[in-house]
């Protein structure tokens, strides 16, 4: 378990592998530790990071900088306490793609590329039942049976629901649509197509990926809230496919990851 420190509270972190440095930033549901299995997959090629927001995992409990901007400000501080060299590929998950979405947009110096997985570009996608109470029976009775994790599941009670709250509430009143066409770095927007949390696009909204080559679309058709858990050596592969592309992102999906058969 690694820590920082920031003012007098405490960010936990935890850091894999050498290389392009990329963070890794969760969602409403759990912490850091669902992002292992792609920090493991990346290792080989990236120095990857993982920290806990305020409120979630082992970070403190701040309530009064559970917002949107509070989480920039941390991450912002992150990068500078840590000494991560700049630019940084940032990898957000719900909350985490907003946190990585607008910190593009407000501070593009530092960012190199950004992937978003189940970005709520409009609040009404967003199902707000993550607010009401225990944050385990919140997640029992919003995710789909069979949706739960042990990486994610291990986690949720370490969450102060006040931050739960807060964040539902503030992201339910806000559109990122404006937020994606500002981005100039490559942008690459994942959904998954069974996202019961997080509705994917639909209508004109994936366009949103078209009519500007560093930005790509991707939806994962058999997927729900948790694409890098549900398909990770995919999710894993299109990460990394991303992170090497050129500046034309148009030919990026999902492949299927062929293993050697051993007997």
């Amino acid at each position: 378990m690694s820590i920082t420190t920031v003012g007098e509270h405490i960010v936990h972190y935890e850091a894999l592998g050498r290389g392009q440095p990329v963070i890794f930033i969760h969602g409403w549901l759990g912490s850091w530790r669902y992002w292992w299995s792609s920090m493991q997959g990346l290792s080989a090629h990236c120095r990857t990071f993982a920290l806990d927001l305020w409120g979630f995992g082992d970070s403190s409990k701040v309530v009064e900088k559970y917002s949107l901007d509070g989480y920039i400000e941390l991450l912002d501080q992150f990068i500078d306490r840590l000494g991560i060299a700049t630019p940084v590929v940032l990898v957000g998950h719900g909350l985490g793609a907003s946190v990585a979405l607008r910190y593009a947009v407000k501070r593009p110096g530092p960012v190199a590329r950004l992937a978003t997985v189940a970005l709520p570009i409009n609040g009404k996608h967003l199902d707000t039942r993550l607010a009401e109470g225990n944050v385990s029976d919140v997640a029992s009775r919003v995710l789909r049976r069979g949706d739960t994790f042990p990486e994610v599941e291990g986690e949720l009670r370490k969450t102060d629901p006040v931050a739960l709250t807060h964040l539902v509430a503030e992201l339910s009143q806000l559109d990122f649509a404006s937020d994606v066409s500002l981005v100039e770095h490559p942008l690459l927007m994942v959904f998954g197509a069974e996202d019961p949390i997080v509705r994917p696009p639909n209508g004109t909204l994936p366009t949103l990926g078209e009519g500007a080559n560093h930005r790509a679309y991707v939806s994962f058709d058999t997927c729900s809230h948790f694409p890098m858990l549900e398909e990770t050596a995919r999710f894993n592969r299109l990460i990394l496919e991303f992170l090497r592309a050129e500046d034309n992102l148009s030919a990026l999906a999902p492949k299927e990851y062929w293993h050697r058969r051993t007997h």
